[in-house]
């Protein structure tokens, strides 16, 4: 039988209330070179692939120093957990979509969230591969993002989206911040954008029905009482 709904939500400004992708850059790799990867990224010299290559090639950190400060560093945006145990509650797939690397997420999820909410989040995300040579980055869902008609994201949540469609979601919740979550707001059947956000501004814009939220526990609310 199907599913209601599934949620899909963004890691980075949206789960947490730190950018903990650029924290950890800013760390381990130079808050100068932070700013002038970002600043190519702010002029369009570099698209949203780029930009998640270009602010982790300075780190030469070990994966276990990566995930001990972003454990140490993250905070969970107030309703997190909330929303992750409302999907629980009524068997609906949540899918944490991000740009960032799944190691630094799997890091803070566990040291947040109970064994039992943990297991309920399906991670779609980058993966970092740590070396001598600094941190590269391997894109895993690329191809299926291509096929969705997205060449930018390098991790585009039309994937996560995508997923949970194939799990039998009549209705799919996006919520997000970035510039990226553009894909999850033109996929998913109803977008949350977190207030004074660049999403929550092009939605505006550009006219696009949103949520504005500062916590998730309207996200948390709207799965709830969402029509079985």
């Amino acid at each position: 039988m199907p599913t209601p709904l599934a949620v899909v939500c963004d890691f980075d400004g949206t789960a947490t209330l730190l950018d903990i992708g650029d924290e950890i850059s800013k760390h381990f790799g130079g808050v100068e070179h932070w700013e002038a990867e970002t600043a190519r990224f702010r002029r369009g010299e570099l698209d949203t692939r780029g930009i998640i290559e270009a602010i982790y090639n300075k780190i030469l950190a070990s994966e276990e120093e990566v995930r001990a400060f972003a454990a140490a560093t993250a905070r969970l945006r107030p309703g997190f957990s909330d929303l992750v145990a409302a999907c629980r509650a009524r068997g609906a797939p949540f899918f944490l979509a991000s740009g960032g690397l799944r190691q630094y997420i799997e890091a803070v999820l566990a040291a947040n969230l109970s064994p039992e909410l943990r297991a309920h989040v399906r991670i779609v995300a980058n993966e970092g591969l740590f070396g001598p040579g600094g941190l590269k980055v391997r894109f895993p869902t690329e191809d299926a993002a291509r096929e969705l008609g997205c060449t930018a994201c390098g991790s585009c949540k039309r994937v996560a989206v995508a997923e949970a469609r194939k799990a039998g979601a009549r209705h799919v919740i996006g919520a997000g911040d970035g510039f990226a979550d553009r894909c999850l707001a033109r996929s998913a059947d109803s977008i949350w954008a977190r207030d004074g956000s660049y999403l929550h501004r092009w939605c505006v814009e550009n006219r696009v029905a949103h949520t504005p939220f500062i916590s998730l526990d309207g996200v948390a609310h709207a799965v709830a009482a969402f029509p079985a």
